[in-house]
């Protein structure tokens, strides 16, 4: 008997309310080493992986998954292609328009087609996917960070500082410009709880464990004078985009005479 699993994935760029977070002192900076320099977007000097001996069962059961299996056939058919995809967009991408292409001329050159008849076939299902811009950039996205980094945030070092960013297509959204900021401040906080929370399967138990680690992170994330609701769905792809950022665009903090400087 062949069964229809329906699927759907798209950005959510707007935060909508649900558990309403209140800002709280946004002092959220990082001074270094008894430094007089104020960091913003620094990992704690003594952040620590608690995650570790979880990060191995959780991988091994989203890669069971239908939606796992598309995401690899996806990114595995082009990885070159998935990655500059990643390169000129960013949350913001809504329609292929943004990039020159329709829908149509988008399955055909990224393969759509053909990794969901492949899935279907594979767990003897009929699949339903809706296919959209904002859903395929995180397919890619999720994709080549885990693929990059299989076994947890290997590429956190204390002390490290995240870059800046890059808008190619957002760079006048303040929306999504402000969801990132805050994405990123979540990331810089815990790196390790963001990502096994980015690794768990939806509504799972380890979901919910990492979830209650990462609330306490996020109010004093949201900017001063405001109030806004998360949906779990949006945190997991907001913060799988600042966790993609952040491990290829964080390094040390630039030396600069007043942190050189002995206390």
């Amino acid at each position: 008997m062949r069964k229809g699993l329906a699927l759907a994935l798209g950005v959510l760029v707007a935060i909508t309310a649900v558990a309403p977070l209140a800002a709280q002192s946004n002092d959220n900076d990082y001074t270094p080493l008894n430094s007089r320099i104020r960091r913003d977007r620094q990992f704690p000097l003594d952040v620590v992986d608690r995650w570790r001996t979880d990060t191995d069962r959780v991988e091994k059961a989203r890669d069971k998954t239908m939606l796992g299996q598309l995401t690899r056939c996806l990114y595995n058919r082009d990885k070159p292609a998935a990655l500059a995809l990643l390169g000129k967009t960013d949350l913001g991408f809504a329609n292929f328009e943004q990039i020159g292409l329709d829908n149509d001329k988008a399955l055909r050159i990224y393969g759509f087609g053909d990794c969901l008849n492949r899935v279907a076939s594979m767990n003897s299902m009929g699949v339903k996917l809706r296919f959209t811009a904002g859903g395929l950039r995180q397919w890619f996205l999720q994709q080549a960070y885990f693929d990059r980094y299989p076994n947890g945030a290997t590429w956190v070092k204390a002390g490290n500082v995240i870059g800046p960013r890059d808008f190619p297509l957002s760079s006048q959204q303040g929306a999504v410009r402000a969801v990132l900021d805050f994405a990123d401040c979540v990331v810089a906080a815990d790196p390790y709880t963001a990502d096994f929370f980015y690794r768990t399967a939806p509504d799972s138990p380890d979901e919910q464990r990492a979830l209650n680690q990462l609330v306490p992170l996020l109010g004093p994330c949201v900017p001063q004078g405001q109030k806004v609701g998360i949906q779990k769905e949006g945190l997991r792809i907001w913060l799988g985009d600042a966790l993609w950022h952040a491990a290829t665009h964080s390094g040390p903090p630039p030396i600069t005479p007043a942190s050189a400087a002995k206390p």
